[in-house]
């Protein structure tokens, strides 16, 4: 307790800060290089190559004459409103976790051990109900990690009630292993023994999970057409839009736009402009010349990985300008449905270049717009997920290109 307040306290001072966030950086970075050396080592199992094992295939047979009924275990409400929860209401009955008192998702307060007892105990209740309804989830997909549900739960409710176990992992480059906690890994890997099938928005990770006998998937965040698309009908009053919190590089790529003479409309922790109200962020991205990402990961300044405006930036139907990040060249044509920058002043640069061009800027984005809308929907992930899990996996354009059926 001592020594978690003094690092409190150091945490006020800048350069303390600023070496601690260095620190994180590196450790994230270094943790991430010894897993890739770990699994390049490593055989695939030779059925974890299966999208579903034959073993849990059968289990969901008995919906081919109905749509399944969906349990969506998430985790912050502001994210799986922004189009998850929608596209699976969509799809089918849809049930998802609460609360005893009623409010959304697994952000517990107390320690993570008592954080992860009363999840875990709430779920079982949950099951328990819904199975006494008559109602029994034919799928339960999770958005969770070994430190917020015990991972033994999940294999009780899928021997229990033969419900598919399915999570969705956006952070694995960081979060795989997450902590150790009496020799038991608290990340997305603690969970592998008890899932049917993991999704991963970094598509290296497929290997990680199919080397640990775990059928595995990419499966990149997406969008909702309904909640961001263009508003023609209002000015685009934004020269540049960003919307999360100031810190690290952040802060950095919006100071040097504004030094450079340009107006950047910023939202989140810490901002002038401070929180923005979820519902209020499709309008501003719609009335933005263009809409700016950052794709590092936490306070790393060449760490990327994937995130959710890579997909409502473009869909608003603004110009989208994001870090080079790989993982988007598997997704959109570069420089004619988005683009990217490689270090800061190449953003000052690309930023002040498209402000000055106003056919070719919006010409890009009404591309990136026509392509988020055709292949980035959070109804296309889930149909296609549906479609793996009944055997009828589809491939289109190398998006689902780890799909096999």
């Amino acid at each position: 307790m001592k020594l978690q307040a003094l690092k409190n306290r150091l945490k006020r001072f800048t350069v303390f800060q600023a070496i601690n966030a260095w620190l994180k950086s590196v450790q994230v970075r270094r943790r991430y290089e010894r897993t890739v050396k770990m699994y390049s080592s490593m055989r695939t199992r030779s059925d974890s190559g299966q999208c579903l094992s034959e073993q849990a295939r059968p289990r969901l047979t008995v919906v081919d004459s109905r749509p399944p009924r969906v349990f969506f275990l998430g985790t912050d409400e502001l994210q799986d409103r922004g189009g998850i929860l929608q596209a699976l209401a969509r799809s089918g009955p849809l049930e998802y976790f609460t609360r005893s008192d009623g409010s959304y998702g697994q952000n517990w307060p107390g320690s993570a051990c008592e954080r992860r007892k009363t999840n875990s105990e709430r779920l079982t209740k949950v099951f328990a109900e819904l199975h006494g309804k008559g109602e029994t989830p034919d799928i339960l997909i999770a958005q969770t990690w070994a430190g917020y549900v015990d991972p033994r739960m999940l294999g009780k409710i899928r021997d229990e009630y033969g419900t598919l176990i399915v999570n969705i992992a956006m952070d694995d480059r960081h979060q795989y292993w997450g902590q150790n906690v009496n020799g038991e890994w608290w990340g997305t890997r603690g969970l592998i023994p008890y899932l049917d099938l993991a999704l991963t928005a970094a598509p290296e990770c497929v290997d990680w999970y199919r080397k640990e006998g775990c059928p595995a998937l990419f499966f990149p965040e997406a969008s909702d057409p309904k909640i961001f698309h263009p508003m023609p009908e209002l000015p685009k009053i934004h020269d540049v839009s960003f919307v999360g919190a100031r810190y690290g590089i952040r802060e950095k790529i919006v100071e040097a736009i504004r030094r450079a003479g340009m107006r950047v409309t910023a939202y989140g922790a810490d901002w002038d402009g401070g929180r923005l109200d979820t519902k209020d962020v499709p309008r501003l991205f719609a009335q933005s010349k263009i809409v700016l990402g950052v794709g590092t990961v936490g306070h790393s300044e060449n760490f990327y990985a994937l995130k959710m405006r890579d997909f409502d930036g473009p869909m608003s139907g603004s110009f989208y300008l994001t870090h080079d990040n790989p993982d988007l060249y598997s997704l959109y044509a570069m420089g004619k449905e988005i683009d990217t920058y490689r270090s800061i002043q190449d953003c000052v640069e690309k930023v002040k270049a498209y402000l000055a061009d106003d056919e070719r800027r919006e010409r890009i984005a009404a591309a990136g717009r026509e392509r988020a809308s055709l292949d980035h929907t959070w109804d296309r992930r889930f149909a296609d997920l549906l479609s793996v899990l009944k055997g009828t996996a589809v491939v289109r354009n190398g998006l689902t290109q780890s799909y096999e059926s």
